[in-house]
């Protein structure tokens, strides 16, 4: 009965720290907000872009067009694709199916009196280390845009 007992405590004590361990999703986007103008904000953004070796490939001003189409009172909202070749290259060599990713893209709302920015996030739990690293140096990069674009 006491072997059963400490093979019991045994196997929970293997058991339980994983159950606890469980790591968190992990995030899709990063978003921040501003009261700062949205036509600030977005000169701000394509500037960050810019700043960051990137290059404007896409600008999608969504609801400047809807407003003007339909002739109504429509809220903003943008989307902006950058691309760094020298990156592109560096990761799909890296992982090819991370082309799905590409190239980036920050969307720019208005809403209840602020200005949000939002932009994907690449994975890091891959079973690819190296795009992994490749991924959250990316991320780090697409979050100084964001917090650029809304910073006071």
């Amino acid at each position: 009965m006491r072997l059963l007992l400490g093979s019991i405590v045994a196997l929970l004590l293997i058991i339980l720290p994983g159950c606890a361990a469980q790591k968190e999703p992990e995030p899709l986007y990063y978003q921040a907000e501003t009261t700062k103008p949205y036509q600030d904000v977005l000169a701000e953004l394509e500037l960050a872009i810019t700043e960051r070796n990137f290059r404007i490939t896409g600008h999608n001003k969504i609801g400047s067009v809807i407003r003007e189409r339909e002739n109504i009172d429509f809220p903003d909202y943008d989307t902006i694709q950058f691309c760094n070749l020298t990156l592109a290259r560096e990761m799909l060599e890296i992982s090819p199916e991370s082309v799905i990713y590409m190239p980036c893209n920050v969307a720019i709302r208005s809403e209840n009196g602020k200005v949000i920015v939002t932009t994907h996030l690449l994975p890091t739990r891959s079973p690819n280390p190296r795009m992994n690293e490749f991924a959250r140096q990316m991320n780090e990069k697409l979050k100084q845009i964001v917090d650029f674009a809304v910073e006071d």
